[in-house]
């Protein structure tokens, strides 16, 4: 008999993404990459050394200098910052990258969010 594979977790699906991000946890912050996200998680690729651990509350900071879309950029234009602020809890951790669980901080970063996630794959 075949062995199955566990149930998705996941409520919305991951898109691949190419941003760099902030993370911050316990006032100590690194810079890592983005390898994907939906609408309520991401997987940061970080490196074995790293110190976020599963249960970790953390703030993720999206660039989004690079990202260019008529939706993002028309709203990015008439903001101050130019990045997505997103606060979650790390619920995988191995050796090469962490899952998170987030929710957006304010309107502003949900409707940039969805921009972002609106996009086509590159």
């Amino acid at each position: 008999m075949p062995v199955m594979a566990p149930p998705d977790r996941r409520e919305h699906p991951r898109h691949p993404v190419h941003a760099h991000a902030h993370v911050l946890h316990d006032s100590r912050g690194w810079d890592v990459r983005l390898l994907d996200m939906s609408f309520n998680g991401a997987c940061l690729d970080i490196d074995r050394d790293h110190p976020i651990q599963e249960g970790d509350e953390i703030s993720l900071t999206v660039e989004l200098e690079e990202i260019s879309s008529p939706d993002v950029t028309e709203l990015l234009d008439r903001q101050p910052r130019k990045c997505l602020r997103l606060r979650g809890t790390t619920v995988y951790r191995d050796a090469n990258c962490a899952g998170v669980e987030y929710r957006p901080l304010s309107e502003v970063d949900q409707v940039l969010l969805a921009l972002l996630l609106s996009r086509p794959d590159d």
